[in-house]
């Protein structure tokens, strides 16, 4: 290739990633946020412990209604509400999700530079009752792409084919826990980008880290089906039919599950509620829908509204 071609051509590619990551130098995601975000994680961490818990249950959080459509960035700061959640306490942001419309999907990017919020976020039907929980395995770090920096990013997608099914999720908080706020997450250094940019081999150098913090900031864009991928996690309200969330029905029949596995489940779903555990139990729920215990979920429910 001509010199002038591939100098052409090393421009171009530092161009775009300049545009993405800032190869020569790494921008703080929090640097330019109100003035509560900004500070060390220390700081932020002595707030949390600080404040008081805003209410007595899930019920009672601030609910912010959302439009179809939103698109934008959930700051959640020391000035947020904090709440006693049982993976401990954490600043949050709560909101009621569009009761109509189509289904559509939810994109969370939680941004990170020197630090990043580690979210949780939970589902809760009609009801108030928790139908999805995403935490540490859901959220993945991403590399800049495009005008997006590093971020840690989710993808759901939100059912509206019955708009009047009391399953439907309705409400969305995003918080984190004390197991998240005590990890970190390794970035890739520019350096590295920008090489993969020019297709050469990244230098062998460490990775930036970011620290997890309490507090952060989180982009949140609601699209809708038309224009969504099939990429997002989808959730099917109990008794539905089998064709909510694009599922279809089923071609042969659910496998039979034992008693002794159904017992199974049941007792460990109510071992991690006796030890408010509520992210295990889900878990277990999920899994034993899995295997064919169609029923295990209605269990948890039941077990949520008693307590």
């Amino acid at each position: 290739m001509h010199p002038l071609s591939l100098f052409a051509a090393g421009l171009i590619a530092l161009a775009l990633v300049g545009c993405s990551s800032e190869p020569l130098r790494r921008v703080d995601a929090l640097a330019a946020s109100p003035a509560p975000l900004q500070g060390s994680v220390e700081q932020a961490r002595a707030a949390l412990a600080a404040a008081p818990s805003c209410c007595n249950g899930l019920d009672q959080l601030p609910y912010e209604p959302l439009e179809a459509g939103f698109s934008g960035n959930v700051v959640i700061d020391s000035q947020a509400p904090a709440y006693a959640f049982e993976t401990g306490k954490s600043f949050l942001r709560a909101f009621k999700l569009p009761a109509g419309g189509p289904s559509f999907e939810l994109r969370l990017y939680s941004q990170a530079g020197s630090s990043v919020l580690a979210p949780n976020a939970m589902l809760l039907d009609s009801r108030m009752r928790p139908t999805r929980l995403l935490d540490a395995d859901d959220f993945v770090y991403v590399p800049p792409t495009g005008l997006k920096g590093d971020s840690l990013d989710a993808r759901l997608r939100i059912d509206r084919s019955q708009p009047e099914h009391p399953g439907n999720e309705r409400y969305l908080i995003l918080y984190t826990s004390e197991a998240q706020m005590a990890g970190q997450t390794v970035l890739q250094h520019p350096a590295k980008a920008y090489a993969k940019a020019l297709g050469n081999e990244p230098p062998s150098i460490p990775d930036p880290v970011a620290q997890h913090s309490p507090v952060g900031v989180i982009k949140l864009v609601m699209i809708p089906d038309s224009a969504a991928g099939s990429n997002a996690k989808g959730y099917v309200p109990g008794y539905s039919i089998g064709q909510e969330m694009g599922n279809e029905l089923p071609t042969a029949p659910a496998p039979t599950v034992l008693p002794e596995t159904s017992a199974y489940y049941r007792q460990a779903i109510d071992a991690a509620l006796a030890q408010k555990d509520l992210e295990r139990a889900l878990r277990l729920a999920d899994e034993a829908a899995r295997v064919g215990d169609t029923q295990a979920k209605q269990h948890l429910l039941q077990r949520i509204e008693i307590r």
